[in-house]
């Protein structure tokens, strides 16, 4: 399919916000990147979901979008040789407020409803968990169909995050899937009535309601648990049951 210069996506501007250290998150000059159509398409849905949602449930409406870009050389195997991939690093708000991808320690619930919005169009999505190249901006690209994978660090992670943070069932954030954390995510899915994952139809449930849930947290600020370290004997070094 053909490229197409696009000028908004959900509905709201862009701006380039990496011409210089200082426009991080904050502004930028105005952005009408060429993408690829079939590709344009699905951002401009899922801007447009996740906008509605967020507006609905945290009364933040997105007037500009950040982007750190999304055409670039490279070894072909992000997809932004394409126009296939799109790196997002922040928005502004029209209260004068901004979202910035490197505050997930501080706002994780908006971020999480974020990703979960993301993860319904793209099977491929690149967050501040999965390594420090992507602690400044989500990555997502269409190189996968949505749907979830166990063996994918990413999806795990995000997993993890959600049953952490979300739903107040502290696991592990390894990006392994193990026993703790299938208990935790089946106990969740559970709750909302939600068949198994790895059903597409169910696993896109259960990211439209982790985002509504997500976001109604942020709007309520609820805050995120605060997961203690674990006590060690001074002695032996071995950790002291809670």
């Amino acid at each position: 399919m053909t490229d197409i210069k696009v000028k908004t996506l959900g509905g709201v501007k862009m701006l380039y916000d990496r011409s210089s250290a200082a426009d991080y998150g904050v502004g930028g000059v105005p952005f009408a990147p060429n993408m690829n159509q079939a590709f344009a398409q699905e951002c401009d849905k899922a801007f447009k979901e996740m906008f509605d949602e967020m507006q609905k449930h945290t009364g933040l409406k997105p007037k500009l979008i950040l982007s750190g870009g999304v055409s670039r050389a490279g070894s072909g195997k992000s997809l932004h040789h394409k126009n296939r991939a799109f790196d997002l690093d922040g928005l502004l708000f029209d209260d004068g407020t901004n979202w910035v991808a490197n505050t997930f320690p501080q706002r994780r619930q908006i971020y999480l409803g974020m990703e979960a919005v993301l993860r319904r169009y793209f099977g491929v999505v690149l967050a501040y968990d999965y390594n420090r190249a992507h602690e400044d901006h989500f990555h997502f690209d269409d190189g996968l169909a949505p749907g979830l994978s166990t063996r994918a660090k990413s999806h795990v992670i995000f997993l993890q995050n959600v049953v952490t943070f979300v739903y107040h069932t502290p696991v592990g954030r390894d990006g392994v899937w193990g026993s703790e954390t299938s208990e935790a995510v089946v106990a969740v899915r559970n709750e909302m009535g939600i068949g198994g994952l790895s059903q597409l139809a169910n696993w896109k449930q259960f990211l439209s309601r982790v985002a509504v849930d997500a976001f109604k947290n942020e709007a309520g600020r609820v805050g995120d648990v605060v997961i203690p370290e674990p006590e060690v004997c001074h002695c032996c070094g071995q950790v002291i049951p809670a």
